[in-house]
């Protein structure tokens, strides 16, 4: 959103809807850079294991919103 450039990358395919693309090594980078945009909720920080499993680690809400405020 902001313009930032993680790279250049090239794929071998044209993307489809459905798609994903993942950033590696962006977590800091996305915590540093957020923005509370007109109250809406910042994505969850959360870790995904080896196994697939996903442990989340801190969820934002409303609360944390307004404790930004001040």
């Amino acid at each position: 959103m902001a313009g930032d450039i993680f790279g250049e990358y090239a794929l071998p395919n044209n993307l489809k809807i459905g798609d994903t693309v993942t950033f590696g090594n962006a977590a800091g980078y996305t915590m540093v850079k957020k923005n509370w945009f007109n109250g809406v909720n910042m994505p969850a920080i959360v870790i995904r294991r080896l196994d697939g499993s996903i442990d989340v680690q801190r969820e934002f809400d409303y609360q944390d919103y307004k404790a930004s405020l001040s």
